[in-house]
Parts: C-alpha cells; sequence; structure tokens
C-alpha cells in the first residue's frame, strides 16, 4: 500500500501556471469525414471548451467535448502535459492552451504495407520491414491506456523536443553526440513495443505542421537472418538503403522500430564462443554501420525494444540516447489498468455502467468498490500489463449473463486472478 499511497499524493490536482503552459497540447481527432481545414479555424473555441471541462480532465486523457460546433466533427480530444505525472487531475484556471499546441487530424484506416528485400545469392525476397502512415488508427488509444509507474512517456517526448532545439539551433552533432535512438528494454508483455508506437503517433500528430508526412517503419529482424552464408548483413545493408530513401525527402518524418533487437545486436563477445560465429558478427558489424550513417538524418528516430539487454552488443547500447528499463506494473498501475478495462465493459454495457470507480488520486476517500478493486490489484503483482489487460475478458467470460453487476463482476475477476498466477507459478516451477 505505501508505494500507491506515495504516488496517488504526487498525483493529487495541479493548477496549470503560466511557465508550463508552453507543454500544454490538445490533440483533436476528428470524425470520419470531417474537414481538418475547417476546424483549423476552431482552435480558440477548442482551447476554451477545455477550460469548461476543467472539472473532469486528467494529464494524457481524453475529455468530452458537449459544444455544438464541436460534437457534430470532433471525435475526441486528449490533454497532455509534458511537465506533469501521466494521470494527474488537472486544474487549468485562467490558463488558456496556446492556439499553435492545439493539433487537429485525422485518422488514417488502411493497414500497413510490406516491403522486401533481396540480394543477388538469395532464391527469393524477404519481407525485411512494414509501413505504417502516420497517424493511424491501429495506434491512436496506446498512449492513453499506457500506464507505468514512472515518467517514461513524458520523459520521451521531452527528449524529442530537445532534439528539435537542437536541430533548430544548428548544433554542432561532432560535438553534442546524438544518434537519435532510444532503447526499452525489460521483461515481455510490459508495453515497450506499444509505448514506441505510441510515441511515434503523439509526434507525428504534434509535428504535422513541421512534417508533410509521417511513416513508421517496423523491422521484422528475424525475417533478416539468412540461410545463406554471409547474406544476413547484404539483407541489412538493403533494408537500412529503403530506410535512407524515406529519409531523403527532408518533409517526412521517418520512425523505424527494431523490436526484439537482440535478434540482430547479439553480443559479439558471446558469439565468439559458439562454432561459427562470423555470420552473426557481419549482422552486428551491419547494423552498427548502418546506425552510424543514418545519423546524419534529422528527421529519423530509431525506436528499439529488447527482453534480454544482457546479451545486447555493448556498443549497440552505447549508442541509444535513452536506455531505460520497462518492468511489471505496480499496484498503483494495476489498479488503473483494470480500472480503464472496467470502463471499456461499462461502456458496452457488459458491466453496470451506473457503477463507479475512483481514480487512484482518490485513495484517501475511497469507495468499498474502489477499496476492493485495488485489493485485487495487489494481487496481481508479478504479472505483465499484458497479462494483466487479459484478465477482465478471461472474467466476463466466466459468467454466462449479458451484463454484470460490479460485485458480480469482482467475484469473476477474483476466479480469473486466481487462475493467472497459479498458472504463472506453475510455469516458473
Amino acid at each position: 500500500m505505501a508505494d500507491v499511497i506515495e504516488i496517488a499524493k504526487q498525483m493529487e490536482a495541479v493548477k496549470i501556471t503560466a511557465d508550463v503552459q508552453s507543454t500544454m497540447h490538445l490533440e483533436v481527432r476528428l470524425k470520419k469525414g470531417a474537414s481538418k481545414h475547417e476546424i483549423e479555424k476552431c482552435k480558440a473555441l477548442i482551447s476554451e471548451c477545455a477550460k469548461q471541462s476543467d472539472a473532469d480532465l486528467y494529464n494524457w486523457r481524453s475529455f468530452v467535448v458537449e459544444h455544438p460546433e464541436l460534437t457534430a466533427v470532433v471525435d475526441q480530444i486528449l490533454i497532455g502535459c509534458q511537465n506533469t505525472p501521466d494521470g494527474q487531475k488537472l486544474l487549468l484556471g485562467d490558463i488558456s492552451i496556446p492556439e499553435n499546441n492545439v493539433h487537429v487530424y485525422n485518422v488514417r484506416d488502411g493497414d500497413a504495407f510490406a516491403t522486401s528485400v533481396a540480394t543477388e545469392d538469395t532464391e527469393s525476397a524477404t519481407v525485411a520491414s512494414h509501413h505504417w502512415e502516420l497517424p493511424c488508427k491501429a495506434f491512436d488509444d496506446l498512449w492513453e491506456n499506457l500506464i507505468f509507474d514512472d515518467n517514461i512517456k513524458n520523459e520521451l517526448l521531452s527528449f524529442v523536443y530537445a532534439l528539435l532545439k537542437l536541430s533548430d539551433r544548428g548544433a554542432n552533432s561532432n560535438i553534442l553526440s546524438v544518434n537519435r535512438m532510444v532503447l526499452l528494454h525489460g521483461p515481455p508483455g510490459t508495453g515497450k513495443t506499444s509505448l514506441c508506437k505510441a510515441l511515434a503517433q503523439r509526434l507525428a500528430i504534434r509535428l504535422s505542421n513541421r512534417y508533410k508526412r509521417s511513416i513508421f517503419i517496423e523491422v521484422n529482424s528475424h525475417s533478416l537472418f539468412s540461410k545463406w552464408f554471409a547474406e544476413s548483413g547484404k539483407l541489412i545493408l538493403k533494408l537500412f538503403e529503403q530506410i535512407e530513401e524515406c529519409a531523403n525527402d527532408p518533409h517526412q518524418l521517418v520512425f523505424v522500430l527494431i523490436d526484439e533487437v537482440e535478434s540482430l545486436t547479439l553480443g559479439r563477445t558471446s558469439s565468439f564462443k559458439g562454432n561459427d560465429p562470423s555470420d552473426a558478427l557481419r549482422s552486428v558489424n551491419a547494423v552498427l554501420t548502418q546506425m552510424d550513417k543514418i545519423r546524419r538524418f534529422r528527421n529519423v528516430l530509431l525506436l528499439t525494444t529488447s527482453n534480454i539487454t544482457d546479451a545486447l552488443d555493448e556498443a549497440f547500447v552505447d549508442r541509444a540516447d535513452v536506455n531505460r528499463f520497462v518492468g511489471h506494473p505496480s499496484a498503483y498501475a494495476i489498479y488503473s489498468i483494470l480500472c480503464s478495462a472496467i470502463k471499456e465493459l461499462q461502456r458496452v454495457g457488459l458491466v453496470d455502467p451506473s457503477a463507479k470507480l475512483d481514480p487512484v488520486s482518490s485513495w484517501q476517500h475511497f469507495t468499498d468498490d474502489s477499496a476492493h478493486l485495488l485489493r485485487l490489484s495487489t494481487r496481481c503483482i508479478g504479472l505483465s500489463g499484458r497479462a494483466i489487460r487479459k484478465l477482465p475478458v478471461l472474467a466476463y467470460s466466466k459468467l454466462s449473463k449479458d451484463q454484470l453487476t460490479l460485485p458480480e463482476f469482482f467475484a469473476v475477476l477474483d476466479k480469473a486472478i486466481d487462475e493467472k498466477t497459479k498458472t504463472n507459478e506453475n510455469v516458473v516451477v
């Protein structure tokens, strides 16, 4: 309970002051078919609506807009401040969000398209990556539903804004070493990949006035290993040539995600212990060489994740500007995850929508239901965020009713948690 109380204290309502006004942003998602050009003229009105919604504003959460000029065209508005903890209650008071910080966007419904690479000696082309045009529907609700115990989301945004300032001021990259690379590492299922996608989505929206287009390239690491000797390094070279081609357009913002990067950057010291390390060594060398080449592009951000950091090549880890561990959620984060899942079940009518749960910042005045959910949350400690998000659906499946009361849902959630924790114990054994 102590860690919950400590974090909850940090999340008491904060009054926004002029010194943080510049870091406050509104992201306005339009309904399908709505004209972005027309809504751009309503930024002052949107900012005013945020002030009128003062009682329901939480950092990096969406809020309801009921203004008649906006309800027909605006799908949702997300409010975010880089200098305020995720989920903290916001009090704008007399502070108005600058119009330049109101970002209007449409989401793209299309799927990713695959790109292939091949060398002269390979039998067939290999799907090396998938490209997404941003902002896209698949990434759009990830950010506000990712809940961490630390301030990692704000830190990543602040890092990118610092890079932009350095570029705008013409800073010498040979003196101020910057690789524009982020490494997130930790156990599986903790949200590393989703955070990379969500970060790219946020930046594509925020920087739409600076860049006409944004593209997200998800590298298929495992496919770049060839059964043919020395071919893996060549395939990696071909992949980065495609990335450079995208980056050559200065009006295009390029995000590159290498998920489970250990597949390509196994430590060279470890490789020497193998029977035939030469191809693995060529792959690592090829990745490092190509990373050094693309760092000259100021419109490229390299995002990498790893489940086994100890296996990564030291030279690769050393190149990361941001190197962050992402672990399993605490009781506070678990409570917030389960709370958001229950609200979604209430929204679709599977759980009684009249039942209310308190935000964790109200821990001193928790209702009985909220206190019950917190007790259930503490039993989930040690589970990954991915596993925790599966629990509500598993729980609902245990009782054959169209709509559950909150006590009924808690009863089946208790059973689902018990099953999951026992399964994990058996796997560990």
